[in-house]
């Protein structure tokens, strides 16, 4: 994030915040006038509101691109659980103890 040339503007590097995390925080920020505006390498984010409300927004920026990177990098676990849990449920046993008695049942 840094100053682009008019006062109360700031350039978002596309490198590091990705569009779904910039239209997240333009839908929070609504109606309290910033303008967000695609540039070359990324997202220019126009204040024309007083205050500190485009600091704000690259604040609720950080934190959507924070959620979304915790939940790529968390995705399987957090689907091994929620199955898990659904499992568990409807009654279905899911132990690996129930798995390995099974196998020894076929096996003897």
């Amino acid at each position: 994030m840094k100053p682009v040339k008019k006062a109360g503007d700031i350039f978002l590097s596309g490198g590091i915040y990705c569009a779904e995390a910039v239209d997240l925080a333009a839908a929070v920020f609504e109606g309290r006038g910033l303008r967000v505006a695609k540039a070359a390498g990324g997202f220019i984010v126009e204040a024309s509101a007083g205050g500190d409300a485009a600091g704000e927004f690259c604040n609720e920026v950080l934190n959507q691109q924070c959620r979304i990177d915790l939940s790529r990098r968390n995705f399987k676990i957090a689907s091994i659980i929620a199955t898990k849990a659904l499992l568990s449920a409807a009654g279905v046993e899911q132990s690996a103890a129930a798995g390995a008695k099974k196998k020894a049942g076929k096996r003897g």
